[in-house]
């Protein structure tokens, strides 16, 4: 039998002690390094995300100035339609921004109605009759209003003071005149007859639950993560906000009061690839985000597009009813590109839209629909869905899914009229597909 000496092994202990403390140490400095570079791509992310605001913001300003000149209904549908579509861009930059960072609710509600205000106006142009003192002194009204915000962002964009609207009274003064939460309330006959900031949540309950009972809800969700509160968020739809900073990372999570639903969630990425995934790739991902879905009650859904962001792959999914696609009700899931763990969601539309609709039937036939689309166009795919044309009117139409050449094209055809509804080009990109 081989002794060890006593001698030796007190020797011996604290050189162990010491390489098992330099291992730890070791250990913990890649985390913080990781966890840094993380931080780094968020940062630069959310730097991305204001900048696009920002210059959507300045040609959005710019689109509605040029207005003033325009006489012809050739040039004021056209603008109308740059106005539309950059309200719809700036929105988009906005969604991308951390909830942290987001708006409350005025920012969006402000590109919202712009967007469905361009369009209301066009086409009336495009039917032949003039616009109205009342009309021209709105869209007045929201260039001022755009001038406002266009200037801020510009300047913080220059100096990096990033704005955090909830904290820093950005849509909460109450005596500035010139405070850009005083938006023009754009009533207006016709389709979108209610402005946005008027709507109410159809998807929510009508029992509340205090915060207690939020924290209980989230805590269920998220087990392994001790979450503490971030208080009450007084929005369109209000929520109890938590969060949790460990060596899991970040993780921010919203419970509505309406109901204690899941409303918002979002965690950190464990690795930062961001190439678009292969096949095999992309249905472990989508069988991931399907299955989350599943088991928190959002039922049937319809995958849609996909972006690409360092680790992460966004997922959007729409309710379905009846085999007919709800587009308004929409939900963002978040998965992890190395792990194919969800690891956010962002259920607002759904939350906001969500309900069962009195779904008619289809008075034109598929046949006829499909005769009223370009002979350039091959037909790849046909559905039914039902599509926002604001936040208080929806179309039943066919969606068309289509080639021509390189390029794809979804068009949606009015199940009842005939009419084009909608036509949009799908750009694909290596941060996903952007639909224009």
């Amino acid at each position: 039998m081989i002794r060890v000496s006593k001698k030796i092994w007190l020797f011996g202990l604290p050189a162990i002690l010491l390489i098992g403390l330099a291992v730890m140490t070791v250990v913990f400095f890649q985390q913080r390094r990781t966890i840094a570079e993380q931080q780094r791509v968020i940062d630069a992310q959310t730097e991305s995300a204001y900048r696009a605001l920002s210059n959507d913001l300045n040609d959005l300003n710019v689109a509605l100035s040029k207005l003033e000149a325009a006489s012809t209904p050739a040039k004021l549908s056209k603008t109308f339609s740059d106005i539309k579509r950059l309200s719809a861009g700036a929105a988009r930059a906005l969604s991308l921004l951390p909830v942290a960072q987001a708006d409350d609710g005025g920012l969006m509600q402000f590109l919202t109605r712009t967007g469905d205000y361009a369009e209301s106006l066009m086409d009336r142009v495009l039917s032949g009759q003039m616009l109205t003192e009342e009309q021209t002194g709105s869209l007045g009204q929201l260039r001022t209003c755009c001038s406002g915000l266009a200037e801020r962002y510009d300047g913080a964009c220059m100096d990096g003071s990033f704005p955090s609207p909830p904290e820093d009274g950005f849509y909460g003064g109450e005596t500035d005149e010139e405070n850009i939460t005083n938006y023009p309330t754009l009533l207006y006959d016709g389709p979108f007859s209610e402005s946005s900031e008027q709507a109410e949540p159809l998807g929510l309950p009508e029992e509340t639950v205090d915060e207690a009972e939020a924290q209980r809800i989230a805590s269920a969700l998220f087990p392994d993560r001790v979450l503490s509160s971030d208080g009450r968020t007084e929005s369109m739809i209000v929520t109890y906000d938590f969060s949790a900073n460990d060596e899991k990372g970040e993780l921010c999570v919203s419970i509505t009061e309406r109901g204690g639903l899941l409303l918002y969630f979002m965690g950190t990425p464990s690795g930062m690839k961001n190439d678009p995934p292969d096949d095999a790739e992309s249905e472990r991902l989508h069988k991931a985000a399907s299955a989350y879905l599943e088991q928190h009650g959002f039922g049937k859904m319809e995958p849609s597009y996909a972006q690409y962001y360092a680790g992460t792959v966004v997922l959007n999914y729409a309710a379905m009813q009846n085999g007919v696609i709800l587009y308004a009700d929409l939900v963002k899931v978040y998965v992890d590109r190395d792990t194919q763990a969800v690891i956010g969601l962002d259920a607002m539309n759904y939350r906001f839209h969500h309900r069962e609709r009195d779904l008619s039937q289809p008075i034109m036939t598929e046949e006829d629909a499909k005769n009223t689309l370009s002979d350039a166009l091959q037909l790849e795919h046909t559905a039914l869905a039902l599509i926002p044309k604001s936040n208080t009117r929806e179309v039943l139409c066919y969606e068309f899914k289509c080639t021509r050449s390189e390029t794809f094209f979804i068009v949606y055809v009015n199940a009842v009229s005939g009419a084009e509804e909608e036509i949009f080009e799908v750009l694909n990109s290596e941060e996903g597909d952007l639909v224009v």
